[in-house]
């Protein structure tokens, strides 16, 4: 956690109505008039209060609530303990569009990609893909339907699934996937903490073989379990965990 920015250097924080912001809160963010860390702010109290769930009206107002979500606006960034991931500018990344010939980048997945594709959207703002082509790239960042696949499916039968994934032509398309997060409660039977750690390993153990590449959001989420879980239910977290997977998603897409 740092100290909030100045409003001179970020700007003073205002909703975000587009990238679907209307219905759940971000602040606005441009990549191109603002410094890329100023996409990091936000307010706690009111990034993450989506009821989704018969019942959750009712209770909302009235839940327990933590120091870190009472304190509302957050700046922060999740860093490693020897290194930490750039932010890249809209300028930066749209030299790592034009550098690395691509012409797509495609979010796959469930409900966990809807949280995504709201974020990546606003930080692509501006951004223009090269002309699809036969040698551009295709870029995917896929949620492998976790947590949908950790209430449903066995471990065997994920990994059946998993199996049905082919291999991949890294000179015409990389492949990201997203591990499972950090749940703080069983909103749904099977969805627990341990079955998403088995789940992301193993994903890890048959997909990295065959050239797909893992954004680790197992760890990313485990301080907001709690505090940015989008619906209440210690399972959707959103808000600075979503940011922190899309910087090391862009890290590693765009490193040299």
């Amino acid at each position: 956690k740092y100290p909030f920015p100045d409003d001179s250097v970020c700007m003073p924080v205002e909703r975000d109505l587009d990238n679907g912001g209307f219905s759940t809160y971000m602040p606005k963010y441009n990549g191109t008039s603002m410094p890329p860390f100023c996409w990091h702010r936000d307010n706690i109290d009111q990034c993450c209060n989506v009821c989704g769930e018969m019942g959750c009206r009712f209770i909302v107002n009235h839940r327990w609530v933590s120091d870190l979500r009472q304190s509302g606006k957050w700046f922060g960034r999740w860093e490693n303990y020897d290194c930490f991931y750039d932010d890249l500018s809209s300028a930066e990344i749209q030299q790592c569009i034009d550098r690395k010939n691509i012409s797509n980048i495609e979010v796959k997945g469930a409900s966990v990609k809807q949280m995504l594709n709201r974020y990546i959207e606003q930080k692509l703002n501006g951004i223009q893909m090269v002309k699809p082509t036969a040698f551009s790239r295709n870029i995917v960042l896929d949620t492998l339907q976790m947590p949908h696949v950790v209430w449903h499916d066995a471990v065997k039968e994920f990994g059946n699934k998993l199996d049905a994934y082919g291999e991949i032509n890294n000179e015409t398309s990389e492949y990201y996937f997203v591990t499972g997060f950090y749940f703080s409660s069983e909103r749904e039977p099977h969805v627990i903490v341990d079955r998403s750690l088995q789940f992301s390993n193993l994903a890890w153990k048959k997909l990295t073989p065959k050239g797909y590449k893992m954004i680790n959001a197992f760890d990313v989420t485990a301080a907001f379990t709690y505090d940015s879980d989008g619906q209440n239910d210690g399972l959707h977290i959103t808000g600075p965990p979503i940011r922190a997977i899309l910087t090391k998603f862009f890290h590693h897409l765009c490193q040299e």
